[in-house]
C-alpha cells in the first residue's frame, strides 16, 4: 500500500512508509475509514497530526485523520472519508425556530446532491444564521447523480448533513462518495457522486455474472442460515398524530412482497407517532410518501433471512475494479447450493508484517 499525506490544497506532502499495519476501507454508503499503526517517532507525530488528509495510490477517496492514540511506543491513527465530515455542516432551510424539517421533492439520487449543494456549496439559504456562506466547502462540486426511480416527497430532518444523506442512501440503495478529481498549485476539485451498482447476477444477461462459491475456490469458511421467524410480506403504516387532519383522507402507507396469500401472507401494522405538521408541510402527497417510505423500511427490516456467509478469497478470478465494483449486485453460493444475491458494500485493503491483501465485503439482499 502506498499511502501519503496531503496539505489543505490536496497537494501530496509525505509518503507514509513506516507503518506497522494499515487498513483502508472504502464503503458504498460513504462511511469509509482508515486505521494506521506507526512508530511513535517525532517524525510520525509531526507528519500525522489530527486533521491531516491521507491518500492512497489507486484510490480517489481521501481520508481525514480525526483520532490519534499514543501508547507503548506506537501511534494508532484513525480517520474517516470526506463524506462523514459533512456532519460538521447542518441542514436548515428557514429562520423559523419552530421548524424541524426540510420538505424537498425529487428523484432520491438528485435529492442527495441537493442536500450537499444547498447546505455545503451554495451557502445561500436563509437558515437563521449570519453569513451562511461561511459553511461553504470550497472546491466541492457535482460529478453526477443517480437518476433512477420516481420523484419522492421527502421530509428531511434538520441536523447533521451526512446522517440525513446516509438514511436516504441506505433506504434507496444508492451509493455516495466524494472523490478528489484534481489538485494543482492553483486549486483543486472535489466531486460528489451518487450512483447505483451494476447487476452481475444470473437473472440478467447484460453484464458478466460474478458468483463467489466454494466450487470455484472463491469463497471459504462458509456458514449458512435460513429463517422466517421475523419475516413480513405486507406492512401498513398509520399516522395517529394526524397533523392538519390529513390522515382522514390519506390511505395507510403500504409495502408488500408480491404474491403471498394464506399462510404465506405475513402482515404487520406500524404507528408513525413522530410525524408532525412541519414534517409534511400541509401536503397530503408528502404524508402519503412518508408513510410509504416507513412501510418499505419496516418491510426491509423484516425480510426472509437466507444468509450465506464466508470469506471471499483474495486474488481470486474476479478482479475488483474490472469485474465488479462497490455497489454491484453479485451472487454468493453456499455448500448446499443456495445462491444468495448480495451487494458489494466494502472494499478493504490491508497490510501488516504478514503481507498485503485486499478483499470485498458483501451484504445479503432480500
Amino acid at each position: 500500500m502506498e499511502l501519503f499525506t496531503l496539505n489543505r490544497g490536496f497537494i501530496k506532502q509525505y509518503e507514509i512508509d513506516k507503518f506497522t499495519s494499515a487498513i483502508w476501507t472504502e464503503r458504498y454508503y460513504g462511511d469509509s475509514e482508515i486505521e494506521l499503526v506507526v512508530p511513535a517517532t517525532m517524525d510520525m507525530i509531526q507528519q500525522l497530526p489530527v486533521g491531516t488528509f491521507v491518500g492512497l495510490v489507486g484510490s480517489k477517496e481521501i481520508m481525514l485523520i480525526d483520532t490519534i492514540d499514543n501508547e507503548s511506543g506506537q501511534l494508532k491513527v484513525t480517520g474517516q472519508g470526506l463524506l462523514p465530515f459533512l456532519n460538521n455542516r447542518f441542514i436548515r432551510d428557514t429562520a423559523l425556530h419552530e421548524n424541524r424539517y426540510w420538505n424537498l421533492a425529487g428523484v432520491p439520487g438528485w435529492v442527495l446532491w441537493a442536500i450537499v449543494y444547498y447546505m455545503c456549496v451554495g451557502g445561500t439559504y436563509p437558515a437563521g444564521i449570519p453569513n451562511p456562506s461561511r459553511l461553504v466547502i470550497p472546491g466541492l462540486g457535482l460529478n453526477s447523480y443517480d437518476k433512477v426511480g420516481p420523484s419522492v416527497n421527502f421530509a428531511i430532518p434538520y441536523g447533521p448533513v451526512y446522517d440525513a444523506m446516509r438514511d436516504i442512501a441506505t433506504t434507496y440503495s444508492i451509493g455516495i462518495k466524494i472523490t478528489l478529481e484534481s489538485a494543482t498549485d492553483t486549486g483543486y476539485s472535489l466531486q460528489f457522486l451518487s450512483y447505483r451498482g451494476l447487476d452481475h447476477t444470473s437473472g440478467q444477461s447484460v453484464n458478466p455474472i460474478v458468483r463467489f462459491s466454494p466450487q470455484m475456490d472463491t469463497l471459504a469458511g462458509i456458514k449458512e442460515l435460513q429463517s422466517i421467524a421475523s419475516y413480513k410480506t405486507l406492512v401498513y403504516s398509520f399516522c395517529p398524530p394526524n397533523p392538519n387532519g390529513l390522515a382522514d383522507t390519506v390511505p395507510a402507507g403500504t409495502a408488500s412482497v408480491a404474491g403471498p396469500t394464506g399462510f404465506d401472507l405475513r402482515a404487520q401494522m406500524t404507528f408513525e407517532e413522530d410525524i408532525t405538521t412541519d414534517m409534511i408541510g400541509g401536503s397530503a402527497a408528502t404524508l402519503t410518501s412518508i408513510l410509504n417510505q416507513r412501510a418499505n423500511q419496516e418491510l426491509q427490516n423484516d425480510r426472509f433471512v437466507r444468509a450465506v456467509d464466508g470469506q471471499i478469497v483474495p486474488l481470486n478470478q474476479f478482479q475488483y475494479g474490472v469485474d465488479y465494483n462497490l455497489g454491484d449486485v453479485i451472487e454468493v453460493q453456499g455448500n448446499s447450493g443456495i445462491i444468495q444475491t448480495s451487494r458489494v458494500t466494502e472494499y478493504i485493503r490491508a497490510q501488516d508484517d504478514t503481507g498485503e491483501q485486499a478483499y470485498p465485503t458483501v451484504a445479503m439482499l432480500g
